[in-house]
């Protein structure tokens, strides 16, 4: 009965959800049940240990399902016990400072309100240690979360372009719309104009698979990871999936029975999981007002 319902609602693409309010308590409860109390912080799955990026997932999840984040103040003061002042960068407990984790960390605390002077050296350490495209583009969301835009941004951008293909895409074959996703979603968050960007948006939505979601060059089932960063670059472009009705399905295969989401259908599920369904179901809804 419940499949049958959902069908009938995605005849209605504008108010058709990918949860029902038992659905998203049930994820509400998940989330919570991953939160060490001792600490404050998140879990991936039950198995792993509290860390910054489970935690910053937990975060802007509960925020997009209008969750309540319980003992706040300790996830502010684990969040702040990440951050390395030598350095400059935030790691993960008992690891070293990354470009990666600190974007994470970065928007985490913004997330929870906390002050740039608690992390002073955070972008200072991103400017010198962001080398690769992908360095530069979880640096990107990071600064996106602080609103800078710094003079020495333009040196990021490069590093970005330098993958584009004549025609503004990004790799090749069934890779073109990730990549492609990748390097538009950047330069829109900053502020930057896209290239070509009909032919751009074109490609993005092209690359919607069979199964309704998006996927790696050389897989053949979508992820939820990927369909995250296309629909991040649809987002800032004003643009919609070529099928939402066929996304939505996706997404749903995501859902497990203990009320969390997989990265991918049939696997396990994890922080990352819900984060991206989360954020998703988010742009999904923004796109439709």
């Amino acid at each position: 009965m419940r499949f049958a319902s959902l069908l009938v609602l995605c005849f209605f693409p504008a108010i058709c959800s990918a949860q029902s309010e038992a659905d998203k308590q049930a994820t509400l409860k998940y989330i919570a049940a991953l939160q060490d109390v001792e600490s404050g912080a998140f879990k991936v799955n039950a198995n792993s240990k509290p860390g910054l990026r489970a935690t910053s997932g937990a975060v802007r999840s509960l925020k997009a399902f209008n969750g309540e984040l319980a003992n706040k103040a300790k996830v502010i003061a684990f969040v702040q016990s990440c951050y390395d002042p030598t350095t400059g960068g935030f790691a993960e407990p008992g690891g070293k400072p990354d470009v990666t984790i600190t974007s994470v960390g970065i928007m985490a605390a913004a997330e929870l309100g906390i002050p740039e002077e608690k992390f002073p050296k955070a972008v200072e350490y991103l400017r010198a240690n962001a080398k690769s495209f992908e360095d530069v583009r979880i640096g990107a969301a990071g600064l996106e979360s602080l609103k800078k835009k710094p003079e020495w941004l333009e040196s990021w951008i490069k590093i970005a372009d330098a993958q584009l293909n004549n025609d503004g895409t990004v790799g090749k074959a069934d890779g073109v719309a990730r990549d492609t996703a990748s390097v538009i979603a950047m330069r829109l968050r900053l502020g930057y104009p896209v290239a070509n960007k009909s032919r751009v948006v074109e490609a993005i939505k092209n690359g919607q698979r069979a199964d309704g979601g998006w996927g790696k060059a050389g897989e053949k089932a979508s992820d939820a990871e990927t369909t995250y960063r296309v629909m991040r670059s649809l987002l800032l472009a004003k643009e919609k999936p070529k099928d939402v009705a066929k996304l939505r399905e996706f997404l749903q295969k995501c859902r497990t029975t203990d009320g969390g989401y997989a990265v991918s259908p049939g696997e396990a599920s994890s922080m990352s999981g819900v984060y991206y369904f989360a954020m998703i179901n988010k742009w999904l809804a923004e796109m439709n007002r």
